[in-house]
C-alpha cells in the first residue's frame, strides 16, 4: 500500500496538465484509508471512471465518508411547513430520481457503491440548505462545498478545494481546478481547517445546514444493486485476479 509521501504532490491541479482523475484521484485514493468528501453533486458514474483508485481504497480496508448537497423546491418546503418531516421530504426527492445504470461500467459502479455501503466502507450524509434558525428553505441557494481529506495508513493528511464535484463531468468532462495542502509539507493549517469543516457537518452542527443519515428507503433502493449470494462486486474480483489480495 502506497503512502501520501512517496508523491509530490502539486499545489494545483487543472485540466490543462492532464486528466485530473489520472494526475490525482487515483494514485490519491490507491494510498487512502480515509476519504472524507464534501460535494454538491455525486454520482455512481464516478466510481465507474475512478475505478483503480476507489478499489485501491477498499483493499486498504479504507471508508469513505461523503456529504452530499440537496437542494428543496418551494412545494417540498411547504410540505415541510404542514407537518412532513425533512426525512420524508428528502427521501421522497432522492427516490424520484432513480438509480439507473445505462452502461455496463455504470452497472458495476453502482453494484461496488452498493456493496460499499453494506459492508460499511462508504457512509453518506444528505445536506439541506437552511435559514438562520436551521429551517429548510426554498431558493435557488445550494449545498456547494467542494472539498476533501484523504489520510494514509501512518495518518499523513492531504487536502484539497475547489471547483470539482464528485461526478463523471466534474473529474473528466469540465474544466475544474482545486489546491492541494500536505499536512506534512506546511499545509497543516489548511488540513486542520477542512477536518473542522467537514466533523462539523458530519455531526450536524453546522449553522446554515442540516445534514441528515441518507434515508432508510434510499439505502434500500440502492441496496438492491448488490450481488448474489454476498459475493464481491465484478471489480474487487477483476482485481482480485490480478493479484490484489481480497478485503478481510
Amino acid at each position: 500500500m502506497p503512502l501520501l509521501t512517496d508523491y509530490d504532490w502539486r499545489t494545483k491541479y487543472d485540466p490543462d496538465d492532464g486528466s485530473l482523475i489520472g494526475q490525482f484521484y487515483l494514485t490519491a485514493l490507491a494510498c487512502a484509508q480515509r476519504y472524507d468528501r464534501t460535494t454538491g453533486y455525486f454520482s455512481a458514474t464516478a466510481l465507474a471512471i475512478a475505478a483503480r483508485g476507489i478499489e485501491g481504497l477498499v483493499l486498504n480496508a479504507g471508508r469513505v465518508r461523503m456529504v452530499v448537497g440537496c437542494t428543496l423546491g418551494e412545494p417540498e418546503v411547504q410540505a415541510i411547513e404542514q407537518g412532513q418531516s425533512l426525512k420524508d421530504t428528502v427521501a421522497g426527492m432522492l427516490l424520484s430520481m432513480p438509480l439507473v445504470g445505462k452502461s455496463q461500467g455504470e452497472k458495476e459502479a453502482l453494484e461496488l457503491l452498493a456493496w460499499m455501503v453494506a459492508k460499511g466502507h462508504l457512509e453518506i450524509k444528505v445536506a439541506v440548505p437552511c435559514d438562520e434558525h436551521r429551517n429548510a428553505v426554498a431558493s435557488n441557494a445550494i449545498f456547494h462545498e467542494k472539498a476533501g481529506v484523504i489520510e494514509d495508513k501512518t495518518g499523513n493528511k492531504l487536502a484539497f478545494a475547489g471547483s470539482i464535484n464528485e461526478t463523471a463531468y466534474g473529474w473528466q468532462h469540465n474544466w475544474e481546478s482545486f489546491h492541494v495542502f500536505c499536512d506534512w509539507d506546511g499545509g497543516a493549517k489548511h488540513v486542520e481547517a477542512e477536518e473542522r469543516t467537514f466533523a462539523q457537518l458530519w455531526a450536524d452542527k453546522a449553522k446554515r445546514a442540516r445534514v441528515l443519515d441518507v434515508p432508510t428507503a434510499v439505502r434500500e433502493d440502492l441496496l438492491r444493486f448488490l450481488p448474489q449470494g454476498d459475493q464481491e462486486p465484478a471489480r474487487l474480483q477483476r482485481a482480485r485476479a490480478e493479484g490484489v489480495p481480497a478485503v478481510p
